[in-house]
């Protein structure tokens, strides 16, 4: 039997989901509290006598990725509230792509974070899951954080209309993706500015007057001059907080910029513009600069000649000279 709720029908005999959510929760309770990544370190043997609060857990965690694998893959209708509920501890498996100790924990916790993620939500579900995403957001864990946006991702394409009706929510993922911009973690930077630009290119979000002057600021973080150390060649490292705030500002213009692949919006030639002053500046912002640089290149090359009429002559002659060779513009 089913636990399901029908109009005009007596409730089912079956067992209750959320019953059963609740035991399983509390079992799993020493995976649940602090911060800590969760990590496979069980022996898959049949071992005799006890075993530590943990280890047991993560026995049992296994078997509840097994049931959630299972059971969303079956479906294709709405996730079922009392699941979401596992959803803090999928991300503190989090796996990753780059990931070397992949082992079956990971792989499953990562195909149930993608179906999941894939599942058609309702309107009073949405704000449950946002905030079980703000909070991984804040983990000491950079692959936690890091997942939490490939599974943003993927949650507002699915649920793209059912989000976008409340502006609320709209301003709540826009926060969420800006603040990981600045993230202390270079692969967390990254992907947010992936997450960002895909967001501006199907609409999701608008390049504004705010999000343009946002970036421009951080942008404007000064670093400080190296200074050598008494008589040996060692410089005096950049404060890192600068270095990231400047470095989040050229990933936001870079979004934006390859958020429109195939056109020129008006606000495009000064923020290329903009890009193009930190073409000298430290790692990683002199990467980020020449990727996004050529990325436009490569996008705007078959339809240049109509593209090219919303630059300046200035703007073509910094373009000649940052991209190629000066016959290209010719």
């Amino acid at each position: 039997m089913i636990d399901v709720n029908l109009p005009f029908t007596k409730p089912t005999m079956s067992p209750r989901i959320c019953d059963f959510t609740e035991r399983v929760l509390l079992r799993l309770k020493p995976l649940t509290e602090g911060d800590e990544e969760i990590q496979n370190h069980v022996i898959e043997e049949n071992e005799v006598g006890e075993q530590d609060e943990r280890t047991q857990a993560i026995k049992l965690l296994k078997t509840v990725l097994k049931w959630l694998k299972a059971s969303a893959g079956r479906s294709f209708s709405t996730a079922i509230t009392e699941q979401l509920r596992f959803l803090p501890l999928l991300f503190k498996i989090a796996p990753v792509e780059n990931d070397d100790s992949y082992d079956e924990l990971k792989r499953d916790a990562k195909t149930c974070l993608s179906l999941m993620s894939q599942g058609l939500l309702y309107t009073e579900q949405v704000p449950m899951v946002l905030e079980v995403l703000r909070e991984i957001a804040g983990s000491n864990s950079w692959h936690a954080r890091y997942t939490v946006l490939t599974y943003l991702q993927i949650m507002v394409f699915y649920n793209l209309f059912t989000v976008m009706s409340d502006e609320e929510i709209v301003n709540s993922i826009r926060g969420l993706v800006i603040k990981l911009l600045e993230d202390e973690q270079l692969e967390v930077r990254e992907m947010a500015a992936t997450t960002l630009s895909g967001f501006l290119q199907c609409n999701f979000l608008s390049m504004d007057g705010p999000m343009q002057a946002h970036f421009e600021a951080l942008c404007k973080t000064r670093l400080p001059k190296k200074r050598k150390r008494e008589l040996g060649a060692m410089v005096d490292p950049i404060p890192s907080a600068d270095l990231v705030r400047r470095h989040a500002g050229v990933l936001g213009l870079s979004a934006c910029i390859l958020s429109s692949p195939y056109d020129v919006p008006t606000w495009m030639p000064q923020l290329l513009m903009d890009l193009s002053a930190h073409l000298n500046d430290t790692q990683p912002i002199e990467m980020t600069v020449k990727k996004t640089l050529s990325n436009f290149r490569r996008t705007h090359h078959d339809n240049w000649q109509q593209h090219k009429q919303q630059f300046t002559d200035d703007q073509l002659l910094v373009l000649t000279d940052l991209l190629v060779s000066p016959c290209y513009y010719a």
